[in-house]
């Protein structure tokens, strides 16, 4: 297992209120997560790092003790601890009421990748030349989507795209988004903001994976963004399973 990562401030903003973590603990035992934060000047910002932080802590202190079979009540836990770090802190810090931050967490273990998420910052997996989405966005505009009121061409230009309707530290509890799939040698995990995926379309992306150096990729992604535009921040994370993984 490989890990790669950046996150860049875009060719627009101020601050750049995206944050990451990952951890490699083995060939087939890594973790990572990107949040993306809103709630103003100060508020993003901080919900994002606080969130990775909070991650962060959680698997240092809990994942040595997640039996196989669990990660989804693991993984929910998690975002949930993370959820209530910032929930709270925002409770006790009037200028910054309100602060949330999306999150998109991966735990490879063994031969499967087990995410949880809360809001559209998304993971991808690409396999033998395909980028496949693996999240579902938490957001106004998947709503239309899901129920057919729109297509899914006319949401990538909807005024309110950006409209999330999950997220860590808005409300004291928090409903994150569970899934697992199978990996395999060679298989690239990608884990986004949506200031990539909204900038750079997935076959680009695609091709971006395909044609560079891994530990390159992400810088490459990047300058994508930023070239259509890089209205918002950017966060790309990487994530290659290099060897056959099996249970045990």
């Amino acid at each position: 297992m490989r890990i790669a990562a950046i996150t860049d401030i875009g060719a627009v903003r101020r601050e750049n209120q995206d944050d990451f973590r990952a951890c490699q603990q083995s060939d087939s035992l890594g973790w990572a997560v990107v949040c993306d934060g809103m709630g103003g000047a100060r508020g993003g910002k901080i919900a994002s790092r606080v969130g990775c932080d909070s991650v962060q802590q959680f698997f240092a202190q809990q994942l040595a003790d997640a039996r196989p079979g669990q990660e989804d009540i693991f993984l929910t836990d998690a975002l949930q601890y993370a959820n209530r770090k910032i929930y709270d802190l925002a409770c006790q810090n009037p200028e910054i009421a309100g602060m949330g931050t999306t999150a998109v967490c991966l735990l490879v273990r063994g031969p499967m990748a087990h995410l949880c998420h809360a809001g559209d910052s998304r993971a991808y997996l690409s396999r033998g030349g395909v980028l496949r989405q693996v999240t579902h966005d938490h957001s106004y505009v998947q709503e239309l989507v899901d129920s057919g009121t729109i297509t899914p061409q006319q949401a990538e230009h909807h005024p309110k795209k950006n409209v999330i309707t999950r997220a860590l530290g808005v409300e004291a509890t928090l409903r994150p988004e569970y899934t697992s799939l199978p990996v395999q040698k060679g298989d690239i995990l990608l884990l986004c903001s949506d200031g990539l995926s909204n900038a750079v379309p997935a076959t680009q992306i695609q091709n971006i994976l395909e044609t560079t150096p891994f530990y390159e990729a992400p810088a490459r992604l990047i300058e994508a963004a930023n070239f259509n535009g890089g209205p918002d921040n950017i966060t790309a994370l990487l994530v290659q399973l290099e060897s056959e993984v099996t249970h045990g």
